[in-house]
C-alpha cells in the first residue's frame, strides 16, 4: 500500500459529509457510489465547496462495481438495513470497512459480521460512531482511565433531535426531518427512536470500557397533539441499562419533544463527576468536573475542551459535520490502516452499542420488562 488510503464512499446522503471529511493526505477520496446517479453532481459540488481533493474521481451506481475498483477501503453510509450485508461483502472483496451505525440490526447480523471480520484479520473494520471522536469524549476517557472518577456508578445521556416542524408549536430547527423532498416519510419517521441510541450510549461505553447486559425501556403513554400521521415510530423513549461492571446507564432519545438539537452527558463516579454544559451551544461548550483529588476547588472545574479536538478545527470543516467528529473519525480510520493498529471501535464495540438499542426496543414493546442483552456472538 502507498502512504495514503484510497477511499470509496457508498450512499451519497449522509455519505457526502464523510466524503468531505477525507483529508486528501492520509485518506484520499477515490470513488463514490449511489443507486441514484443524479446525486453525483450534487456530491461533486459539495466536494468543490469544501476543497476535497478527489482528482479522477470514479462514480458508480452499482456497489459490486465499486468493490471491483482499486479502492483500499469503503465507507458505508447507506440506509441502516444495508450496513451489515454491505460490510460483509466489502470484507470478502478485500476492502477495509468504516460502517455507519447502527452496524447491525439483528442477532444474526451480529454473528455474521463477527465471522466475516474474523475471516479477514488482514483488514480493518471500524464502527462509524462519530460522537466517540469528540474532543471532550477523549478527555473524559483519559480522566476515567487515570482513576479520577473512581468506579462509575451511574451515567446518562440525552439525544435531543426534534424530528418535525409544526408552526403551531414552533420548534428548532424549522426543518421537517420526517419527510423527504418529495413528501415521503423518511427512515426517521418509521424508527422507534431508542434503536438509534449509539450517538449517546456509544461514547459512554467507549469511556467506561463496558458492555450492557440488560435493559428496561419505556415509551410515554400519551397522545401527542401535534404528531403527524406519517410518524409511525415511537419518538420519545427512555432506557435504563445494567452493565457488565455493575454500573447503570440511562439513555433518553427525544425526537418528539420541542427542542432543537443537543446532546447531554453525565458520569457519576465514586470519586468524581463529569457533565456537559447545558447553557451554551453544544459545539463550543466546555464540560465540567467535581473531583475528590481536588477538594479545595471552588465550584465545578471548567475543562476547556469542546467537541472539536483543539488542534483539529480544519478551516474547511469548522463546526459542520458533527463538530469536527467526522473528519477526526475518518483520519483515525486511515491511520489504523496505514499503521496497522487496532481500531478504537472494533466489530465488538460496534455490535455492543448497536444491539443494545434493539433489545431496548423489545423491552418497550413488552411494557418495560427487563430484557437480557447478549454479550458474546
Amino acid at each position: 500500500m502507498s502512504d495514503y488510503v484510497k477511499i470509496g464512499v457508498v450512499g451519497l446522503g449522509r455519505g457526502i459529509d464523510l466524503a468531505n471529511s477525507c483529508d486528501g493526505k492520509k485518506g484520499v477520496l477515490h470513488a463514490i457510489c449511489d443507486i441514484n446517479p443524479e446525486r453525483f453532481e450534487v456530491a461533486k459540488e459539495s466536494f468543490k465547496r469544501h476543497n476535497v481533493k478527489c482528482d479522477n474521481l470514479l462514480c458508480f451506481d452499482n456497489y459490486d462495481d465499486l468493490l471491483k475498483s482499486d479502492i483500499d477501503a469503503v465507507i458505508i453510509a447507506t440506509e441502516i438495513s444495508l450496513h451489515t450485508p454491505m460490510a460483509i461483502k466489502a470484507l470478502n472483496a478485500g476492502k477495509h470497512v468504516l460502517s455507519e451505525i447502527p452496524t447491525i440490526g439483528t442477532l444474526e447480523d451480529a454473528k455474521n459480521l463477527k465471522e466475516a471480520v474474523a475471516a479477514h484479520p488482514e483488514l480493518k473494520y471500524m464502527a462509524g460512531e462519530n460522537c466517540c471522536f469528540w474532543g471532550f469524549i477523549h478527555t473524559w476517557k483519559h480522566m476515567y482511565k487515570k482513576g479520577l472518577l473512581g468506579k462509575a456508578v451511574f451515567a446518562e445521556s440525552e439525544y435531543l433531535h426534534h424530528l418535525y416542524y409544526d408552526p403551531a408549536i414552533g420548534g428548532r430547527p424549522p426543518v421537517n426531518r420526517a419527510i423527504d423532498e418529495n413528501g415521503n416519510p423518511t427512515w426517521r419517521a418509521r424508527l422507534n427512536s431508542i434503536t438509534y441510541l449509539t450517538h449517546n450510549l456509544g461514547p459512554l461505553l467507549y469511556i467506561l470500557d463496558d458492555k450492557c447486559v440488560s435493559v428496561t425501556c419505556f415509551t410515554p403513554e400519551l397522545k401527542y397533539e401535534h404528531k403527524p400521521d406519517y410518524i409511525t415510530g415511537a419518538k420519545d423513549q427512555v432506557a435504563i441499562f445494567r452493565t457488565e461492571k455493575g454500573s447503570l446507564i440511562k439513555i433518553f432519545i427525544g425526537s418528539g419533544v420541542n427542542v432543537g438539537h443537543d446532546h447531554n452527558f453525565t458520569i457519576y463516579g465514586e470519586r468524581g463527576t463529569l457533565e456537559t454544559d447545558r447553557n451554551n451551544d453544544f459545539h463550543i461548550a466546555h464540560t465540567f468536573a467535581r473531583l475528590a483529588d481536588f477538594p479545595n476547588t471552588e465550584g465545578k472545574i471548567d475543562i476547556p475542551v469542546a467537541t472539536p479536538f483543539p488542534d483539529y478545527e480544519r478551516p474547511r470543516m469548522p463546526v459542520g459535520s458533527h463538530g469536527g467528529a467526522d473528519a477526526k473519525m475518518v483520519e483515525v480510520f486511515a491511520d489504523c490502516i496505514l499503521n496497522n493498529t487496532e481500531s478504537p471501535l472494533d466489530v465488538d464495540a460496534g455490535i455492543q452499542m448497536s444491539i443494545a438499542g434493539k433489545y431496548a426496543e423489545m423491552s418497550a414493546k413488552q411494557g418495560g420488562i427487563s430484557v437480557e442483552i447478549p454479550t458474546k456472538f
